[in-house]
């Protein structure tokens, strides 16, 4: 178009092709945000039904190819406004919205924030690494013998680090009351690490607390040991579980009830 009759018409056309990519680059990051969301959705919800998988393996499938497309997009659209900069003199700046390619700020000093940055977030995250030898727990939400489960978990603390030389960690559901509250109470004043797995009832609904066992026996640490007190069902799931994996579970229930251990 330079040198012709159309030259009149080069900075029109040239910022609306390039305000045109910018949009459609909007357009499909918005796409890649949806299948983003609805894949965390789906993970949270998966229950090992083939179903499930199978959505899971279709969104993941879809991300990844409007992922593509917006790197390709990012290219277009940026080349696009690098030349109606070249060709007309000023900056660019789309029709509507931001000019917001990741290549128009990948400068040397964005490389290195996002690097320093990097680095900055594994340091905080090592600082978080328990280390130490996992005991899942659950119990009766209406327990009353604060003593007794102390005094149990004091023994079996003692046990661990005789047996695996390493400091406890306290895996329970995170319950406000009963067994697993008594037990945070204990692993807080004996500076005992815990790690809470609350059942996401709205993702699993009844089966929300079953789901929670199922998450503390597949962790990466494996169990050292089991203990459950009281008769529940998702205490007794929690030991059955564990002993069909090969890992000791100790059964005990509350002295008040007078009932036989």
């Amino acid at each position: 178009m330079v040198n012709t009759g159309l030259h009149r018409e080069l900075e029109p056309i040239a910022h609306g092709l390039a305000s045109l990519l910018f949009r459609r680059r909007q357009a499909v990051d918005k796409e890649l945000s949806a299948h983003s969301d609805t894949l965390r959705g789906l993970i949270r919800a998966e229950d090992g039904s083939e179903v499930v998988t199978m959505q899971i393996e279709d969104t993941q499938a879809k991300a990844d190819k409007a992922r593509d497309l917006l790197d390709a997009l990012d290219i277009m659209a940026e080349t696009a406004a690098q030349c109606y900069e070249l060709q007309t003199g000023a900056a660019f700046l789309p029709a509507s919205g931001g000019r917001k390619s990741r290549l128009a700020y990948e400068s040397g000093a964005v490389f290195e924030a996002r690097q320093w940055l990097e680095a900055h977030e594994r340091q905080q995250a090592e600082q978080f690494v328990i280390e130490g030898t996992p005991l899942a727990l659950a119990g009766d939400r209406d327990w009353s013998d604060h003593e007794y489960i102390w005094q149990m978990l004091d023994k079996i603390r003692v046990r661990f680090r005789e047996n695996f030389a390493s400091e406890l960690i306290l895996y329970h559901k995170g319950d406000k009351k009963g067994v697993d509250a008594i037990a945070a109470a204990w692993a807080r004043s004996r500076k005992v690490p815990q790690v809470t797995f609350v059942p996401n009832w709205r993702a699993f609904g009844k089966a929300a607390g079953f789901k929670s066992i199922d998450q503390m026996l597949d962790t990466p640490k494996p169990l050292g040991g089991v203990v459950i007190f009281g008769t529940t069902g998702i205490a007794l799931n929690l030991a059955d579980k564990a002993e069909k994996k090969g890992i000791k579970a100790m059964r005990l229930t509350d002295p008040k009830k007078k009932t036989k251990t």
